[in-house]
């Protein structure tokens, strides 16, 4: 359902990108950008609290729910006071008025129902499902109406809002749970949340402060062509991983009593989707120049090199997302935060070694040159505090797919001489790019020996069958999320 979800956001992206041109979406973008960073400044994870807390009293709720919406109200107020300077900043003065609009959707997603919260928590993710997929829905017709009517950004910022203030009130109808204004347990929730912003802090700067380099170097369409370019090599890293974190992270919470099956579990998901996004990103790297022009337009190709060195940066990133996960549950959160952060300054060094320099796409190869150096660092502090891991068990579940991912690439260099058409050229590079993957990775699987890993478990989905115990507990967490 969260796919479902997701595929009618990147319909929406690409309808959008249609009827839109990349200065509107270059306006968004920036407005975007500004508004995240302050609320993730004031983010203090209460919902985070809420699912680690074990059977959290309706005074918690009621708390967290209060200390939202106190939180939407510091972000609201000082949105509207620098907005002016950050419209100034991207040299672009309709961006006021675009924070501006922006603020208010922050408002209202604050007055949600926090009953949602236990949704997750109690691993009910069909409700949570369904109430995400209504609120894609409305969201995606009003902004398409919209923008089909205006013909400009206000259409997206306008859905937007609506798709905010319907799906709050949706949330009262599907949850019994009626919050009140309360901070009683305003210490313990703080408590839990303060390191858990500062490592959302530097995880927003992590995946944005590129694209607020290239809002600043660069003129408002090809800001608007760079963040549709990493929206789009995004997808396998947090499109395609979200429903997967989204189960495992409750899931993690209940295993991290025990170190042996929380790495088992680990190990497990993390080969699960290494094996999944390698591949993907791969594909956008060798089909970008294909893709582009026949989803987009014409008038985006000049995103193709940004989306291929984006997309590669994705790749690393990919392998973190489980073991940060995993550091999180067992409260080494203030670490994650300095892996984090060491990514930052590596690529702010980058930033002053080639300041007279930068434009988009060398400020996409600065990141991911700062990833791969800093790629070890969270890695080395989740076996410094996860004793039952090691390093032979990650490569475990990279190995395969890594090797996989090459002799596709080097199948779809050899496709491409070929003088297609474009749509069938791009049909026969997914074929033939999807056998040689499958073909290679499992064909290595059975020359070790039928290993566990993300083919044992793919298997037994497919056989129906439950899986061996190093899959178990991930296997009923896939299954949840398939329900």
């Amino acid at each position: 359902m969260r796919w479902i979800d997701r595929a009618i956001g990147v319909v929406s992206t690409l309808v959008l990108a249609r009827l839109l041109v990349p200065d509107d979406f270059g306006i968004v973008a920036m407005a975007s950008l500004v508004v995240a960073f302050v609320d993730t400044v004031f983010d203090i994870g209460v919902n985070v609290a809420l699912v680690q807390r074990k059977n959290p009293s309706q005074a918690y709720y009621n708390t967290a729910w209060t200390m939202r919406i106190l939180q939407a109200c510091c972000v609201a107020t000082l949105l509207a006071v620098v907005a002016p300077f950050a419209a100034d900043y991207y040299r672009d003065p309709r961006v006021t008025a675009a924070i501006w609009m922006m603020a208010s959707s922050v408002l209202i997603l604050a007055c949600e129902n926090i009953g949602i919260v236990s949704f997750q928590k109690e691993l009910n993710f069909a409700a949570e499902a369904r109430f995400l997929l209504f609120k894609r829905l409305v969201g995606f017709t009003v902004t398409i109406v919209l923008t089909l009517i205006l013909r400009d950004y206000w259409g997206m910022l306008f859905g937007a809002l609506c798709g905010r203030l319907i799906g709050t009130l949706r949330s009262y109808q599907v949850h019994p749970m009626r919050p009140r204004f309360a901070l009683s347990e305003f210490r313990d929730i703080f408590s839990i949340s303060v390191w858990l912003m500062v490592k959302n802090i530097s995880q927003y700067l992590d995946r944005n402060l590129h694209v607020v380099v290239v809002g600043g170097v660069s003129k408002t369409a090809v800001t608007g062509g760079y963040t549709l370019a990493n929206e789009v090599s995004d997808i396998p890293g947090t499109d395609l991983l979200a429903p997967i974190n989204r189960v495992l992270f409750p899931v993690f919470v209940r295993a991290r009593d025990d170190l042996r099956e929380l790495t088992r579990l680990l190990v497990q998901a993390q080969s699960v989707q290494v094996a999944i996004v390698f591949p993907i990103c791969i594909g956008f790297v060798m089909t970008a120049a294909d893709v582009v022009p026949l989803a987009l337009g014409a008038k985006w190709t000049f995103i193709v090199p940004f989306i291929q060195v984006l997309a590669l940066s994705n790749i690393i990133l990919s392998i973190n997302s489980s073991a940060n996960y995993v550091l999180t549950v067992i409260g080494k959160v203030r670490l994650l935060a300095v892996s984090s952060w060491t990514q930052i300054g590596v690529f702010c060094i980058g930033l002053l070694l080639f300041h007279s320099q930068l434009e988009a796409q060398l400020v996409a190869q600065i990141r991911l040159v700062a990833i791969v150096l800093t790629f070890g660092v969270s890695f080395y502090i989740l076996l410094k505090h996860l004793p039952t891991m090691s390093v032979g068990l990650l490569l475990k579940g990279v190995a395969r797919p890594t090797l996989g991912c090459a002799a596709m690439a080097l199948a779809l260099s050899a496709t491409g001489r070929l003088a297609l058409p474009p749509w069938p050229m791009l049909a026969l590079k997914v074929a033939v790019g999807g056998v040689v993957y499958c073909g290679v990775v499992w064909l290595l699987w059975l020359a070790v020996g039928r290993p566990e890993g993300a083919e044992s478990y793919v298997l037994s989905k497919i056989r129906r069958r439950k899986p061996h115990a190093a899959a178990a507990a991930t296997g009923k967490a896939g299954g949840a999320a398939a329900d």
